[in-house]
């Protein structure tokens, strides 16, 4: 007989990486209190480690969702990939010149656009999104704070979330993989 139920392991292991920063802080300050100048040389730093990771873990967790959207995502190597039940494609980050964040109804979709106007969609939710967290990090001048904050928006809108400089924000929404099959 199991010591927690499933759904307390499911939220503890949603969280884990926020708990794991709270330990570290908590350290970190409990190392603040001792006499010691070394230590609490340390416990400063491991405190400031600590709030940065919780920080950024609050994050991780806004972006993710409970929602079991199809397909999969894949980054590996630069390339972001969606396999999903009817489309598919793959778009490499050095070429993405557009982010887009549509909602209709309640559903999220990302649209990734290259610099040849060809778009991915990704719905949120999709098994392995959490990845396109840190991609969309990466993107230079990506405001991570705006990113959320449209993620958390309601109502039926298509927003653009980051652009390229110099690119064009009226791409063909379409996926590649319904290009290469007509």
């Amino acid at each position: 007989m199991p010591f927690l139920r499933p759904e307390a392991v499911a939220q503890i292991l949603r969280w884990r990486e926020a708990l794991g920063a709270l330990f570290a802080l908590a350290l970190g300050v409990w190392m603040l209190s001792d006499p010691g100048l070394v230590v609490r040389g340390v416990g400063a730093v491991v405190a400031l480690v600590g709030a940065g990771l919780f920080v950024n873990a609050l994050r991780r967790l806004r972006f993710a969702t409970a929602e079991d959207a199809p397909g999969v995502v894949v980054l590996d190597e630069g390339q972001v990939s969606y396999l999903g039940p009817v489309t598919g494609g793959t778009i490499a980050l050095r070429d993405l010149a557009v982010l887009r964040l549509r909602t209709d109804n309640q559903r999220k979709v990302w649209f990734l656009i290259d610099t040849e106007n060809n778009a991915l969609a990704i719905p949120h939710g999709a098994q392995g999104e959490a990845a396109l967290f840190d991609a969309f990090a990466a993107l230079p001048g990506m405001d991570m704070t705006q990113l959320l904050s449209k993620l958390d928006a309601t109502g039926d809108a298509s927003v653009v979330v980051w652009q390229r400089t110099g690119a064009s924000t009226g791409p063909r929404l379409t996926s590649p993989a319904s290009r290469d099959s007509s």
